[in-house]
């Protein structure tokens, strides 16, 4: 997916995996270049998308485009993907701006600590 970041007006490019791309619909044969989405730029409307979809799905958590953010930089980095591919994909300028989206859950932090068992015995 390529979007055009609105604050920076810079082009991001999200590769999708292989479950994302089977809920696509098919592409034109002789278009492959088609677009799938056609979404207005105003991340209001944005956000009113995503509710749409929020409520066919039947999930009950109020949620918006800007927190799904939050959450993909979240389960990202604790699935194991380095920051500065996370920024990417939010397409964000430096790390510090990544940084405050991606939440360090509990279990991490207790990683982290851990890796210093057995360093000063």
């Amino acid at each position: 997916i390529c979007i055009i970041q609105r604050k920076t007006k810079r082009p991001a490019t999200i590769p999708l995996n292989d479950m994302a791309l089977s809920f696509l619909p098919p592409r034109e044969e002789d278009n492959p270049e088609s677009l799938v989405f056609r979404l207005v730029k105003k991340s209001d409307n944005i956000s009113k998308y995503v509710r749409r979809i929020k409520d066919k799905a039947g999930i009950e958590k109020d949620f918006t485009y800007h927190s799904s953010r939050h959450t993909t930089a979240t389960l990202a980095i604790s699935a194991g993907a380095d920051i500065s591919s996370v920024k990417e994909v939010l397409g964000h300028s430096s790390v510090t701006s990544t940084e405050v989206y991606a939440k360090v859950n509990l279990e991490k932090k207790i990683e982290a600590v851990s890796l210093f068992d057995g360093v000063f015995l």
